[in-house]
């Protein structure tokens, strides 16, 4: 498919909804620039699969930002770079959480953001600290120049093991702690994070800590909180946020972090962070203050997953504790076996994820309608009649 300029402006500003909306969401995308092979810049929007394999949000983003995004498009697009809003953007997320706009860096997705903390923080004399299995950007960036990498195993409820990570970050670089956690669903509540962050900055000062929350929005934990609060107490403590869950634009790459200025500035000046385009800001700014959206999305998800899950445990399969828009199911067989089976009746599952490939699987949650025809495939290749 190819997408001219030209085309591309009247297709989103004339109310082409149904393109425009399939390339924000940009699914079955997962972390592109980072992992796997190059594919084409565009891909039809619909290729005969049912994409539930990269955690994006099957709902998209909500009218208001498909709104903000219509309005942006206007002959203003071609005269001169990104008008005042998109500067606005670092204002309205650092208003949000109570600081200046100095503490606040943007990137094109969190991804960047990620790959940059690594960079200015590990080296080959600075390992990096993650848990196994998590989310694999960091390790690929500490792989490229050359760090040690700590990775540790998550505990039997399959969340991050905070004494192990903590006990491994004396003289490490950065710990990558992602919580909620991807592919194990799981998430630590506010107060065991904050003990981490005081214990690991207490035996190790000059360790930095980066908490990713991209999938925070969808946690039912009350317990489970940002913390951002953190980062303006601790030097070398920063959170990483992304538009590409709960927001639904993964397309559109937008992400942000919040720490303390100078930590901020040395993620910014180790990589490349790219530049946020017009139409990102717009529907960025909206979104952003759109938290009725967020609330339904939530709601949404959670109906979603209970009831993918109800299907999962009918089968007699069971899954650890679900806090994301996405399941880690143990199958008791190889994740590929299950997803080769899956792909073959039109559904795409997600990929291995070490050291666990051997009996779990990721299933992210697409529509409602989209996961009912997901678990008619899941009974048949599982072998389990059920009546869901």
């Amino acid at each position: 498919m190819s997408l001219s300029r030209r085309n591309f402006v009247r297709t989103v500003g004339l109310g082409g909804a149904g393109l425009s909306t399939a390339l924000i969401i940009g699914r079955g995308r997962e972390a592109l620039a980072f992992e796997g092979p190059a594919v084409q810049a565009l891909q039809p929007p619909d290729d005969g699969l049912i994409h539930i394999d990269s955690n994006e949000n099957a709902r998209g983003p909500g009218q208001s930002s498909i709104d903000a995004l219509h309005r942006a498009i206007s002959s203003r697009v071609g005269r001169g770079y990104p008008p005042d809003y998109v500067r606005d953007f670092g204002t309205v997320v650092a208003t949000r959480y109570g600081v200046d706009a100095g503490h606040v860096i943007i990137g094109t997705g969190s991804g960047p953001i990620l790959e940059a903390a690594v960079r200015a923080f590990c080296s080959p004399t600075k390992p990096l600290v993650t848990g196994s299995p998590s989310y694999s950007s960091p390790e690929g960036a500490a792989r490229r120049i050359g760090a040690e990498i700590r990775a540790l195993p998550v505990d039997r409820e399959l969340k991050l093991d905070l004494d192990a990570m903590a006990q491994a970050a004396s003289g490490a670089g950065l710990v990558f702690l992602c919580n909620p956690n991807n592919p194990t669903a799981t998430a630590h509540k506010l107060t065991s994070v904050e003990q981490f962050v005081r214990r690991v900055k207490q035996d190790s000062p000059d360790t930095a800590i980066l908490i990713d929350e991209a999938y925070i929005d969808y946690v039912y934990d009350p317990a489970v909180k940002t913390a951002i609060p953190l980062t303006q107490e601790f030097p070398g403590v920063f959170v990483a946020r992304t538009f590409s869950k709960a927001h639904g634009m993964a397309g559109l790459r937008l992400g942000y972090s919040v720490g303390q200025p100078a930590t901020v500035r040395a993620v910014a000046q180790a990589w490349s962070l790219d530049s946020m385009n017009t139409l990102t800001a717009a529907a960025g700014i909206t979104s952003f203050r759109d938290t009725a959206h967020i609330d339904e999305d939530r709601q949404e998800n959670a109906r979603i997953r209970d009831f993918t899950l109800q299907a999962f445990r009918k089968m007699g399969f069971e899954a650890s504790d679900c806090q994301t828009n996405h399941l880690f199911v143990d199958l008791g067989r190889p994740a590929s076996e299950f997803r080769n089976g899956c792909r073959e009746l039109g559904v795409a599952v997600g990929r291995d994820f070490p050291p666990m490939e051997k009996t779990h699987s990721r299933i992210s949650l697409g529509t409602m309608e989209e996961m009912r025809k997901a678990v008619g495939v899941f009974q048949k290749v599982l072998g389990k009649a059920t009546n869901v």
